[in-house]
């Protein structure tokens, strides 16, 4: 009787033991799942991270040609700037000695009537 009893009770903590068992395998299995979901979605945003670094050095290099340009055409600017200038002097010059003779002609011309 007590041999029975025994083999009942180990028999339901074996029971026991195995639904717990199934359980925990079942945990574990959807750890694993949720472990490589993971991993992919690390592996994925990796990728993206480099992508995106590279758009970013892209996008330094163009800003450096950009202001490469922009101080080219800067100093191109200056350089029109200051020719403009020079010719506007020199025909504000011609000017003037247009406006002598043209003053020095009449002036022969009063006298030659």
């Amino acid at each position: 009787e007590n041999l029975k009893k025994t083999l009942s009770e180990k028999s339901a903590q074996f029971e026991e033991s195995t639904e717990t068992n199934s359980k925990l395998e079942s945990a574990l299995s959807e750890a694993n799942d949720t472990i490589t979901t993971l991993q992919s979605e690390v592996s994925s945003s990796a990728e993206k991270i480099k992508f995106v670094s590279e758009d970013i050095v892209n996008v330094r290099s163009d800003n450096v040609r950009l202001v490469e340009r922009a101080n080219q055409l800067e100093s191109s600017f200056t350089d029109s700037s200051k020719q403009l200038s020079i010719e506007v002097t020199h025909l504000q010059e011609t000017v003037y000695t247009l406006e002598d003779s043209k003053s020095a002609l009449t002036d022969e011309l009063q006298h030659a009537k």
